[in-house]
């Protein structure tokens, strides 16, 4: 989705952090939240928004630094890859939401 969105707005170098960070968003609802969620992918320069809805209302946030832990270390990855990050309450849920240069 983020892939195709981006070939069609011209931002081959955002594609690949832009993948990766919305894979990490959609699996920790996934393994963490179990819900339904929505999935977002707007374009509004100079950012390129992702953001993923889910019907948890637990707080996002970044794992320890025990690199030998089996997880955790996703959204340090997505703080990393992106100019801002963070999770707002939404509904009966939360929305967790990344900014990327559009680029």
């Amino acid at each position: 989705m983020v892939t195709d969105a981006c070939a069609r707005w011209n931002l081959p170098d955002a594609s690949g952090p832009a993948a990766l960070v919305l894979s990490e968003l959609v699996g920790n609802v996934v393994r963490h939240a179990g819900t339904p969620m929505q999935v977002t992918v707007t374009l509004r320069r100079p950012y390129l928004h992702l953001a993923v809805v889910d019907g948890s209302s637990a707080q996002a946030r970044a794992g320890g630094t025990d690199l030998h832990a089996e997880g955790g270390r996703g959204l340090m990855l997505v703080r990393e890859l992106t100019q801002r990050w963070g999770s707002v309450p939404a509904g009966q849920g939360k929305a967790v939401w990344a900014m990327l240069p559009a680029t």
